[in-house]
C-alpha cells in the first residue's frame, strides 16, 4: 500500500509522554518522520516528564529486579524489562547526548534537570520531521478494512496502519492524564482493572502525629496490611497536617492500594539495632540521672520528634530519666505504628496502579490480541513500578518493545 497516496501513516502514537516520545523517535528513525504521527491533547509534549524525580528526572534504577514491578497478571512484564531495562534506557539517552549518572541506585541526567531530557527528546523528534499534533484530544478510534481511523476533538481525521495508545493513566489530570482515554482500548474489548493512586501522600491517624507536623526524619519503615509486613524501605518521611509525605510514603503507598487494615511501622533510629540502642540508653540513665525523660533520646534522634512520639504513646516526659521502662521506649522508637486511612488521591499521585488488563496483550510485543496492529504502552496498562525510576523504566522499555515489533 502506498501510504503517501492514501494519506495513511505507518503508525500514529496517541499521547506524547515518556513512552510516546521514545516511540516517535524510534519509529521515525525506522520509517521516516513523515510516516509517523504523534498526537498530544495538551499544548506541548512531555509535561509530566518535567515533574519526575522532583524535576531532576530519575530515568531508571540500577536495581531493576522484577520484584520492583507490579501487575495483576504476575510476570507479564518480565521479558520486556529483562530485554529493554536499565541498559537500554541509559543507551537510548546517551545516544541523544544526555550523559547518565547514578546517584546511589537512581539514574539521572548528569545535569539533574528534567528539562534537558525533554529538550533532547523534542529536538530529536524535530530533526526527524515527525508530524506532531498538539492540543488535539483523540475522541474516536476504530478499525476498518485493516486501517485505523483516528478522530480528534477538533474534527481532524487521520488513518494509520498501526496505532499505539500511550495516553497514561488517571494520575495528575492537570498534566493531561485524567483517566478519560481508557475507552480507546475498551472499545476494542479490552477491560479496565480497578485503578488506585500510587506514589502518593498518605492520610493517617492524626492522633499519632501530634507535635510532628512539619518535621522530617530519615527512617526505616514497614507497610503492614492486616498485621503482616508486605514491604519495607528506608528514606525520608515528612509529617503533615493530613498524614505522611516524603520518599518513604511514596514508596509504600502502592502496597496499601485497595487494602484494608493498613498501618505503617516506623523505626526512628535505623542506624542502631535494638540492643545497641538499649546499651546506649542504659549508660545515659546511669550517667545522667539528673535529666528527665524528655532528654532521654537527646543526641540520638531529632529532639522534637522524640518528645512527640513519647508523649503520644503516654510517656510522662517530666519523670526522672532513670524511672522510665527502656523496653517501652525502645518499642516506641523502633516500632512506632501509625494507622493509614487512605491517600490524597489521583490529583497529587505520580502514578496509577492498575489500568487496562494486560491479559489480552502479547507480553513480548504489547500488541493487542483483540485487534491486529493495535498496541499499548506505559501507564495506560496494568503495570506499575516502585518509587525510584521504575515507572519511567517501564515507560521506555515498553516503548522500545513496541518500536521493535512494528
Amino acid at each position: 500500500m502506498n501510504r503517501e497516496n492514501f494519506g495513511i501513516f505507518k503508525a500514529v502514537i496517541i499521547g506524547a509522554g515518556a513512552s510516546g516520545l521514545a516511540l516517535a523517535i524510534n519509529l521515525s528513525k525506522k520509517y521516516g518522520g513523515e510516516n509517523i504521527a504523534l498526537i498530544e491533547r495538551l499544548d506541548r509534549v512531555g509535561k509530566k516528564l518535567l515533574t519526575t524525580g522532583n524535576g531532576q528526572c530519575n530515568l531508571t534504577n540500577f536495581d531493576c529486579d522484577l520484584s520492583h514491578f507490579h501487575s495483576k497478571t504476575n510476570g507479564f512484564f518480565n521479558e520486556i524489562i529483562e530485554k529493554y531495562g536499565k541498559n537500554a534506557v541509559v543507551s537510548f539517552f546517551e545516544d541523544l547526548g544526555i550523559p547518565i549518572r547514578f546517584d546511589g541506585d537512581k539514574a539521572y541526567p548528569l545535569s539533574k534537570q528534567a528539562s534537558s531530557v525533554l529538550d533532547a527528546l523534542r529536538f530529536k523528534i524535530s530533526s526527524l520531521k515527525t508530524k506532531v499534533l498538539l492540543s488535539a484530544k483523540v475522541i474516536g478510534l476504530n478499525r476498518e478494512n485493516g486501517v485505523y481511523n483516528i478522530e480528534t476533538d477538533s474534527g481532524e481525521k487521520y488513518m494509520a496502519e498501526s496505532v499505539i495508545v500511550a495516553v497514561g493513566g488517571s494520575a495528575q489530570k492537570h498534566l493531561g492524564t485524567d483517566g478519560g482515554s481508557y475507552f480507546l482500548l475498551e472499545n476494542f474489548g479490552h477491560k479496565l482493572t480497578k485503578v488506585y493512586p500510587s506514589i502518593v501522600q498518605l492520610k493517617a491517624d492524626v492522633k499519632r502525629l501530634k507535635g510532628l507536623k512539619g518535621l522530617k526524619q530519615k527512617v526505616k519503615a514497614n507497610a503492614l496490611v492486616n498485621g503482616k509486613v508486605v514491604s519495607q524501605t528506608c528514606g525520608d518521611i515528612m509529617f503533615t497536617d493530613y498524614g505522611l509525605s516524603g520518599n518513604v510514603s511514596f514508596y509504600l503507598s502502592s502496597y496499601f492500594a485497595g487494602a484494608s487494615a493498613c498501618d505503617m511501622e516506623i523505626d526512628f533510629c535505623p542506624e542502631l539495632n535494638r540492643e545497641e540502642l538499649k546499651t546506649l540508653l542504659v549508660k545515659k540513665q546511669r550517667n545522667c540521672s539528673y535529666l528527665t525523660v524528655e532528654h532521654l533520646l537527646q543526641g540520638v534522634m531529632n529532639g522534637k520528634i522524640a518528645s512527640a512520639i513519647l508523649k503520644n504513646s503516654g510517656v510522662d516526659l517530666a519523670l526522672p530519666i532513670n524511672s522510665v521502662n527502656l523496653d517501652n521506649v525502645l518499642e516506641i522508637v523502633k516500632n512506632y505504628r501509625i494507622k493509614i486511612l487512605g491517600t490524597l488521591g489521583f490529583d497529587t499521585a505520580q502514578v496509577t496502579k492498575g489500568g487496562i488488563d494486560v491479559i489480552d496483550f502479547n507480553p513480548k510485543t504489547l500488541e493487542s490480541k483483540l485487534s491486529k496492529n493495535l498496541y499499548a504502552v506505559g501507564e495506560v496498562l496494568d503495570v506499575d513500578g516502585d518509587c525510584g525510576g521504575y515507572n519511567l523504566t517501564w515507560a521506555f522499555s515498553s516503548a522500545f518493545a513496541v518500536s521493535d515489533a512494528i
